[in-house]
């Protein structure tokens, strides 16, 4: 699977873009929305999307997105991915062998644990799973002197899980070149 979750908040409206591809890129779920302040709900139509990852890792570095507004006029959203967290290091989502959200440990269970994620046998379980980052975006819609460009702040959810064609990953241990 291949998984790409982009809530992201701008001055004046809200993009929310989610997107999954199975092993040959054949996208399963495509939703890409611009939210105005004022309530107006625009859709930006089915993104191609480039991603950039940290070589030797399926770390996402940024993604740039090429959308179309509902006046046709092309959109390029560029998010830079910062400061992450593995969802499925510690925080019970699929493949942690630690918690898995419903587990019973029994009557009164508390537990606070703590990741060195540079520890090797913590560092390799990062591609296996969903990790969320800080995102920082750029939307640039208009040509020529009628070009804009708005800054935005968010979540960048990306997963890599096994083959995706289009990244170039034929198996579950490939990494970025």
């Amino acid at each position: 699977m291949w998984w790409l979750y982009l809530p992201l908040r701008f001055e004046e409206f809200a993009v929310v873009l989610i997107i999954q591809e199975s092993p040959d890129g054949f996208r399963t779920l495509n939703d890409c929305t611009r939210v105005w302040a004022d309530g107006r709900v625009e859709q930006l139509g089915w993104p191609q999307v480039r991603m950039d990852y940290l070589s030797g890792t399926r770390r996402p570095r940024t993604a740039v997105l090429e959308c179309v507004g509902a006046d046709g006029q092309p959109i390029r959203l560029e998010v830079a991915a910062l400061l992450e967290a593995p969802l499925h290091v510690g925080g019970g989502y699929g493949g942690d062998p630690d918690w898995t959200h419903g587990m019973w440990k029994g009557p009164g269970f508390a537990e606070r644990v703590r990741y060195d994620m540079s520890a090797p046998e913590v560092a390799g379980r990062e591609m296996f799973g969903v990790v969320d980052h800080v995102g920082h975006a750029l939307l640039h819609e208009g040509v020529g002197a009628d070009a804009v460009a708005h800054e935005g702040w968010g979540l960048f959810e990306h997963g890599a899980l096994g083959r995706h064609d289009p990244s170039g990953f034929s198996d579950w241990f490939d990494l970025a070149p």
